[in-house]
């Protein structure tokens, strides 16, 4: 059986109208959407969070419905710290950290409305020869040993040297001073600041089939 294509979609950071518009060609296509992470906080449009996350949350019900095989979305860091911000004992400086990076309070009714889809999120996707992931991964560790906080985290030395992994890695997280993708033979970043540059990355990827495809973790 023949796998999906993938589409990657990267950091929407709340850009609501760019994540409509990025995703219109690939609506009808029979792909598999898998969202790299970062979907909320620091939206540069009114009410963008609300908008980006009940438009996943649509398409991820019901994908036959948009032509879709599938709809996966990954565990970044700022859902990380949404989730610690809402819970129940939080210190005041995990509140702290998610509003200092650009969560706003007015999304946390809607949030606790949701709190255990945010707290099912995967971390991992591998697809064929694909691993997908918000940030990246430890270089020199095996994938089953990497930890939660650099996958969801990391930037050195995982930007600066290949990681070991039988995968190309696809991620999001860091961005590149020009706003492009960064494009390596184990890698490939598709965080292109979309919040500021107003250029978000999706990346579709032919997924040759596999017999033993792994699982999301």
């Amino acid at each position: 059986m023949t796998s999906p294509d993938v589409v990657a979609i990267g950091d929407v950071h709340g850009c609501a109208s760019l994540l409509e518009q990025e995703l219109t060609p690939h609506l009808d296509t029979g792909a598999e959407l898998i969202f790299l992470g970062d979907l909320i906080d620091r939206s540069p449009e009114p009410d963008g969070d609300r908008k980006v996350l009940e438009r996943v949350w649509q398409l991820q019900d019901n994908p036959a419905a948009y032509g879709l095989a599938g709809v996966t979305v990954l565990r970044g860091n700022h859902e990380q710290m949404l989730l610690d911000a809402m819970a129940l004992s939080t210190p005041e400086e995990d509140f702290d950290l998610w509003r200092c990076n650009g969560g706003h309070k007015d999304l946390l009714p809607l949030a606790r409305e949701h709190k255990q889809w945010f707290k099912q999120l995967p971390v991992t996707a591998l697809r064929g020869n694909y691993l997908f992931v918000h940030a990246g991964v430890r270089p020199g560790v095996p994938l089953e040993r990497q930890s939660f906080d650099d996958l969801i985290w990391i930037r050195k030395p995982f930007l600066s040297q290949p990681h070991g992994l039988p995968y190309t890695v696809v991620h999001g997280h860091t961005f590149r001073n020009d706003y492009q993708v960064a494009r390596l033979p184990h890698r490939i970043g598709i965080d292109t600041g979309a919040y500021l540059s107003g250029t978000l990355t999706t990346l579709r990827l032919d997924i040759p089939p596999e017999p033993n495809q792994g699982a999301d973790a």
